[in-house]
């Protein structure tokens, strides 16, 4: 059983593992592939995304059954959308065992749980995650030559006043 978990500014270092590992992070070669992430730098994105902005930014850890850290999760309210976006990454040597999955239904749980109606991602075209995201309620409402962007309501919308 997946679960999530809050890291310390101290187990940071996955983080960093997984961002430049170039295999985990193929699915972004067309944004430049792996992504730098050094010490000097986390303090200040802990603070931004897991100390003090619980509405604006959540981020969490994968931990596997055997208590390993197998990938992340997260969403932050993007002003660019007007909504919610969020991030599923896991570790290449994890993928095709459901981790990507009970982590995508565990951010939607935590989201709605914070009252989010709607949450996005935004896709590359050619990323194999696009299905998870389908098969999971997620719908595409806009696409261009390199993304999908997918949505999926996790609250019903009102459409009347209060």
């Amino acid at each position: 059983m997946t679960t999530l978990y809050m890291p310390s500014i101290e187990e940071l270092g996955f983080r960093q593992r997984l961002l430049a590992d170039p295999e985990t992070m193929s699915y972004n070669a067309a944004w430049g592939g792996t992504i730098e992430f050094p010490e000097s730098e986390w303090a200040a994105w802990y603070e931004q995304w897991v100390a003090n902005h619980p509405q604006k930014h959540f981020y969490r850890y994968l931990k596997n059954e055997k208590g390993e850290f197998v990938g992340e999760v997260a969403f932050h309210y993007d002003p660019q959308w007007g909504g919610y976006m969020v991030n599923v990454i896991v570790l290449d040597a994890y993928r095709g065992h459901g981790y990507g999955r009970e982590g995508l239904e565990l951010l939607c749980t935590a989201a709605k749980s914070r009252g989010i109606a709607v949450l996005y991602d935004d896709i590359a075209i050619d990323n194999p995650a696009i299905e998870l995201f389908r098969s999971a309620g997620f719908c595409e409402v806009a696409r261009t030559d390199k993304i999908l962007l997918l949505r999926k309501e996790l609250l019903p919308v009102r459409t009347e006043p209060v």
